[in-house]
C-alpha cells in the first residue's frame, strides 16, 4: 500500500505542478511576451499555444483529483484530528472548484479559439469570452494553487500525529 500511495501521491503533485506552472507561465510570461505582434497574429499563436497546453493541463487535473478522490474514500475522518479534518474539506472543495473552472477555462476557450480562427474576433461577444476566460483561469490558477497550499498543510499534520501518519499513506 505504501508504494502505491507514494505513485499516487507522485502523480497529484506532478499534476498540480503542470497545471499551476503552465498556467502561471502563460499569464506572466508567454501572453505579456506576445504583447508587441500586431492583434490578429498574437491572437492565432495564442490560441495555438493554449490549445496544445489545454491537454496538458486537463491531464495535470485528473492527475491530481483522481488520486485525492480515490484516496478521500479510503478514509472516514476518524483517522485525523479537527484541524485535519477541515483542511480535508477545504481541499476537496478546492478539487472541485480546480476541475469545474479548468474544464470550463478550456470550453469556453475552445470555444473562443474557434470564433478567431472564423474571423469573429472583432465583435463584442469575442471580446466579452475573452474576459470570462481570463477570469476562469484566474480562478483554475488560485484554486489549484490552494490545492498545493492545503496538501502542504496536511503533510505537516501527519508529522505531528501517529494515528494520522499511518492513515495518511492512503491520502495524497
Amino acid at each position: 500500500m505504501t508504494a502505491l500511495s507514494s505513485a499516487a501521491w507522485i502523480v497529484h503533485d506532478v499534476g498540480l505542478a503542470t497545471s499551476i506552472g503552465g498556467s502561471m507561465f502563460g499569464r506572466m510570461a508567454f501572453e505579456p511576451a506576445l504583447s508587441k505582434m500586431n492583434a490578429q497574429q498574437r491572437d492565432r499563436i495564442e490560441d495555438a499555444a493554449w490549445r496544445r497546453f489545454s491537454w496538458l493541463n486537463l491531464a495535470g487535473h485528473a492527475a491530481f483529483a483522481v488520486p485525492w478522490i480515490i484516496g478521500r474514500t479510503m478514509l472516514s475522518g476518524a483517522e485525523v484530528n479537527g484541524r485535519a479534518r477541515a483542511l480535508v474539506r477545504v481541499k476537496d472543495v478546492l478539487v472541485g472548484a480546480s476541475v469545474v473552472t479548468g474544464i470550463a477555462t478550456i470550453a469556453v476557450g475552445r470555444f473562443l479559439g474557434r470564433r478567431l480562427r472564423d474571423g469573429e474576433n472583432t465583435t463584442e461577444g469575442y471580446k466579452r469570452l475573452e474576459q470570462v476566460t481570463a477570469v476562469l483561469g484566474q480562478l483554475n490558477l488560485l484554486a489549484t494553487t490552494g490545492i498545493a497550499a492545503v496538501t502542504s498543510l496536511l503533510a505537516m499534520e501527519a508529522g505531528k500525529s501517529y494515528r494520522f501518519a499511518g492513515s495518511s499513506r492512503c491520502l495524497p
